[in-house]
């Protein structure tokens, strides 16, 4: 049971309370870094009781100075993370293996900001200047009851950000900036926290350690778990046709204008959509069909695969074809092949789609049969 910190909520904000000497590791710019005299940290809502994050300084620092100031909280004994998910949505995990205790405190929502790294930046600093970046935050609290060394705190700085990545991508959460797959935001942080009193003083935090394993699993749990509180990003939510294509831009909108664009081979076969309303009402009649959803994302990944220059492209077109034309079931048992028009791949014009254009061009014909 980890009991050298207390947890308190006020105005919106989440206070930790350290009850004994603490080492802790931070990623803010208030008090960030490794610190050995800290008395608290806190989870700032930034959104300051309205739908806006509003700055209370001219810089990131001070607007937490003054965030924590108006807590009644010493700024120079406190650390802090803002973001603009509620605080009081957040999760809770804590793991124990005989004297060592490990709890991840978590608050996340990264619809609006969601990215993957290497995706094009949001802002350049110059001089201490920036501009704001767009809401959306994991922000990771991990108390451990234990003493850690210097090496260890850092690698388990480590390992929180390895689980934090893997608890988003395997929900298959897109990057808002790109066509990956996110590992989190642009503006998460972490707050590492271990007691300076604790019984035995722990040099190993790496993924083979106890350590490392408490660390892994209680920071995928809780993240799961508050991104499903704020924001409902679960199973069930990403079980959509429209889900799985957000991050490809596939969307009602873009399959109109591909439509548009190809009229011509789409009437042809006597495939037509009178208005881009009525494409959307048929795009979303599927966006829960099963097998649609499970085909289309294995179609997916054999994209993600082309970008990752695992697979050639031109095998990928060609199997991704069969995937759809021979896997996806249509009406009364059978496949999309007794739908799918006999000469549709014999038009000039369809001789040089790319992986996207074909989904696409099959994800038309299916929802127009």
């Amino acid at each position: 049971m980890n009991t050298f910190f207390t947890c308190d909520q006020k105005l919106g904000n989440t206070i930790f309370t350290f009850s004994q000497k603490t080492k802790v590791l931070s990623t803010s710019p208030l008090n960030g870094g490794l610190t050995r005299h800290l008395s608290h940290a806190v989870n700032i809502n930034c959104m300051n009781g309205s739908y806006e994050c509003k700055m209370l300084g001219d810089t990131y620092e001070k607007d937490l100075a003054a965030h924590v100031h108006a807590l009644g909280l010493s700024p120079s004994c406190t650390t802090a993370l803002s973001t603009a998910a509620w605080t009081e949505l957040r999760a809770i995990e804590e793991v124990c293996f005989r004297d060592l205790a490990v709890t991840a405190v978590v608050t996340g929502g990264i619809d609006s900001n969601g990215m993957h790294p290497g995706d094009p930046a949001s802002y350049y600093e110059e001089d201490g200047n920036y501009e704001m970046l767009p809401p959306g935050t994991i922000n990771i609290f991990l108390f451990i009851n234990q003493n850690l060394t210097d090496a260890a705190m850092s690698r388990a700085l480590m390992l929180c950000g390895e689980s934090k990545a893997a608890a988003v991508s395997q929900l298959l959460l897109g990057s808002c900036y790109s066509e990956e797959i996110a590992t989190g935001s642009g503006t998460d942080g972490i707050v590492i926290a271990s007691n300076l009193c604790g019984t035995r003083t722990l040099t190993d935090s790496s993924g083979h350690s106890k350590l490392g394993e408490l660390i892994g699993k209680s920071v995928k749990s809780a993240v799961k778990q508050a991104l499903l509180n704020q924001t409902a990003a679960s199973g069930p939510r990403q079980f959509l046709l429209s889900a799985r294509t957000a991050r490809y831009k596939i969307t009602p909108a873009t399959l109109w204008e591909f439509y548009i664009e190809y009229r011509e081979i789409f009437n042809d076969f006597k495939i037509s959509f009178e208005m881009p309303s009525l494409l959307e009402q048929k795009f979303l009649t599927h966006n829960r069909t099963s097998n649609l959803v499970l085909c289309v994302s294995l179609y997916l990944h054999l994209m993600d695969q082309v970008r990752w220059e695992l697979i050639m492209e031109p095998e990928a077109i060609r199997e991704g074809k069969r995937l759809l034309i021979y896997g996806l079931y249509w009406k009364d048992g059978d496949f999309f092949e007794k739908a799918y028009p006999a000469k549709a791949w014999e038009q000039p014009g369809l001789l040089h789609f790319s992986l996207k254009e074909q989904l696409m061009y099959l994800l038309l014909l299916y929802i127009a049969i």
